[in-house]
Order: C-alpha cells, then structure tokens, then sequence
C-alpha cells in the first residue's frame, strides 16, 4: 500500500523530459531578451521620422500650405528649461499661414512666415539621435553643402512653443513640402536668393551609434557606441516620398 502511494506522489521519465525541455526553452528566450537588452534599433526611430515627414506632405497638398519638418539642432547655443531634450531627438510639423507663392523669393524665410503647428513634438527613442555631422551624404538638413555657394548654417529661426508659434527662437534644420507635392531643403546664402531648392536625395541619419552628454542647457560629445547602427532616411526632391535608403543611386 505505501509502495503505490509512493508511485503516485513520483514523476514519469517523460513528465520529467518534458519539464527539462520547457525549462530550456524559456532560459533561450530568456536569454535573447537579455542579449538585446541593451541594444538600440534605430528603425523605429526611422519609421516614426518617416510617418512625420509623409504627414508634412500630405498636409502641404491638402492644404495648399508650405508645411516644414523641422529639427532643433546644435546652432544656435544653450537652450532654455526643459528643451534641450528636443535637440537631435526632436521633430515637428509646421504650416505656414501665408500665401508663401506670392512673396519675392528674398522674402521667403521664415521670419516673414506666420506659423501653426500641425503636430506637437515627436521625440526619437532613448538613445536614438540625428547624426548632425554635416560631412556625411547628403546630410543637408544639419549643414552639409551643395557647393561652395550653398550651405545651410543654421540662420534661420524657427518656434518651439506650440502655444506661441509666432515667437522665433531657435534656428532649426527644415524640409520644406510645397503644395506641388515636392520637397525642398534650405539655403541660407544662396546668391539667386532661392533659399528653398530640391535637391534630389537629401538625406536624414537616425543613428545609434554616438551617445550625447548634457551640460548647461546644450549636449556635450559625441561619444561612439560600440555595435551602434544607423539608418538613413532618403527624400526624393520631385516627388517628396521618403523611403529607408540602402547606399544606392
């Protein structure tokens, strides 16, 4: 009699297998989830930039508004309170009240330009930034040239405060989208006076692979990140899509 209560209280080999095996598959998943723990993928940061841009167009269409993405950046100096988190992290989607297609082309910058916001700020995900380096292909949103006459250097002052978009206070990167559907970077110093010109795959690097520190309301570094990646955003001038460019033509 003890002996059969004895049998009933013990496990079989294969209930026994069968625990070994579910033991080992979560210590797999487990161990996955650990392995990437740390890491940062910057797709997700690329297919949110990419919704926001696509919506600044569509808008522009829509509308028949000049609509502009547009990124703090290092220009411009320290920032006040709590905006410095917007700085390479942060985009927008700007409209522009005035009829912009009546002005002369020396008077198309936005200091002439009355301002709505068409969304609120929209942040890259922790540890993800905008790679500024203007050395890189076609990173003419923070600075790169298209020629020596060419260059964006951060001269024109764009709002930060949804609620006071007509106070100008931080020179910003910006793509322009017209109601033509197209889509148009910025030059501060061009001799023509055309300071909006669509450049055909101007890019946008969101990257993993630098690390910013903060210190007296500006971001200090970069530091590389050892395995960090990076994925660029490509926009095309005639049409304004935006697509994950993959280092082709």
């Amino acid at each position: 009699m003890k002996t059969d209560k004895l049998r009933m209280r013990g496990f079989s080999l294969i209930e026994l297998l069968v625990a070994v095996a579910i033991v080992g598959v979560l210590f797999a998943v487990g161990l996955a989830v650990f392995a990437n723990a740390g890491k940062r993928n910057p797709e997700r940061g690329a297919t949110t930039l990419m919704t926001t841009l696509r919506l600044a167009r569509q808008h522009a269409i829509a509308q028949r508004q000049w609509t502009f993405a547009v990124f703090p950046n290092r220009d411009g100096g320290a920032y006040a309170g709590n905006d410095l988190v917007k700085c390479l992290r942060g985009f927008a989607v700007l409209a522009v009240a005035n009829d912009m297609e009546r002005l002369d082309k020396t008077a198309q910058i936005p200091a002439n330009m009355d301002f709505a916001f068409v969304t609120d700020w929209t942040y890259l995900p922790e540890g993800i930034t905008f790679d500024d380096d203007p050395a890189l292909p076609g990173n003419f949103t923070f600075g790169a040239p298209n020629g020596a006459q060419d260059t964006y250097t951060g001269a024109f002052l764009f709002p930060l405060d949804p609620a006071q978009p007509h106070v100008l206070v931080r020179p910003m990167g910006a793509v322009l989208f017209k109601p033509n559907g197209r889509a148009y970077v910025m030059h501060d110093n061009s001799p023509s006076g055309s300071y909006w010109q669509d450049v055909d795959g101007s890019k946008i690097h969101v990257t993993a692979a630098k690390a910013y520190g903060e210190a007296g309301g500006a971001l200090t570094g970069p530091d590389p990140v050892p395995g960090g990646t990076t994925v660029v955003v490509r926009i095309r001038n005639k049409t304004g899509q935006v697509e994950i460019w993959d280092g082709g033509p």
